[in-house]
């Protein structure tokens, strides 16, 4: 025999979880387009409007936190980390250009995780823009973005990485080496 109000309570706690992971989705996919057009309009030159993005994008992940994060469940969200992931890179980017230190970003919810990814996936828009710099003539900044990017290389060569992580570490180190040839290449033209 079975209490059926014990089954009817866990039914609605699927549901109830289901129906929030639904929202949860689609708010995340609202960050990770906001993100993307932040990095978009950054490699466009647009710094304002790269900021407005990102205020979008963190107004998402404010209310996200206020409404879900209980006892941690954005966490094991992965629509959600995703979303952080791509943030991350926006905001760090951002913060690249504008020539600001990086820090911690003012969300509790960025793990290690998603700061990690994050920061790999910057050294690629760096790789962007270093090229579209070169391209314009605009050599001098060129060892600044391969600076930052060795930095980032560096400090993670100290850490266990698995998964996804540990092939995003192997993308940035590949970064590194596109960004020591872009400068080569530009002092063999002079």
């Amino acid at each position: 025999m079975i209490n059926k109000n014990f089954l009817a309570k866990i039914k609605k706690d699927l549901e109830t979880y289901q129906a929030e992971r639904n929202q949860i989705i689609n708010s995340s996919r609202d960050i990770l387009q906001a993100a993307k057009s932040a990095i978009f309009a950054l490699h466009a030159g647009k710094q304002k409007e790269a900021e407005k993005f990102l205020q979008a994008a963190e107004a998402v992940i404010e209310r996200l936190n206020k409404s879900y994060n209980k006892n941690n469940r954005l966490r094991f969200e992965g629509s959600y980390k995703a979303g952080l992931e791509e943030y991350v890179e926006a905001k760090t980017f951002f913060m690249f250009v504008a020539g600001k230190t990086l820090d911690k970003l003012p969300i509790e919810s960025i793990g290690p995780e998603e700061y990690i990814n994050g920061l790999t996936d910057l050294t690629g828009e760096l790789v962007r823009q270093a090229v579209l710099q070169a391209t314009k003539g605009n050599y001098k900044v060129l060892e600044n973005y391969r600076s930052f990017t060795e930095e980032i290389v560096g400090f993670m060569l100290n850490l266990y990485l698995t998964g996804s992580s540990r092939q995003k570490f192997d993308d940035a180190k590949r970064n590194l080496k596109r960004l020591e040839q872009i400068i080569y290449e530009v002092k063999l033209r002079g």
